[in-house]
C-alpha cells in the first residue's frame, strides 16, 4: 500500500465522457484520474458532507443582537 500524500493542488478538465482530475502532491508527484459525471457528483456530495454548508448558514443572534435588530429608527 502506498503512503498517504499531502495535496498541493487539484486541476480539473472536462473531457469526452466525463472529467480528468489532476492531483499534485507536495512532493511533486502527479496523479491523473478519469471520472464520470456521476462519480464527480458523488465526490461533491461526499466533500459537502465532510466540510458542511457552514459558510451558507447565518450565525444565530444573541439576545442582545435580537433586541437591537427589533428596534426601529425614529
Amino acid at each position: 500500500m502506498h503512503s498517504t500524500k499531502k495535496l498541493a493542488r487539484v486541476l480539473t478538465d472536462e473531457v469526452e465522457g466525463g472529467y480528468r482530475l489532476t492531483f499534485e502532491a507536495v512532493d511533486g508527484e502527479i496523479f491523473h484520474i478519469l471520472a464520470t459525471k456521476d462519480q464527480v457528483d458523488n465526490l461533491i456530495d461526499e466533500l459537502d458532507e465532510l466540510v458542511g454548508d457552514d459558510a451558507d448558514e447565518k450565525p444565530e443572534l444573541t439576545e442582545e443582537e435580537e433586541h437591537v435588530s427589533e428596534e426601529q429608527p425614529s
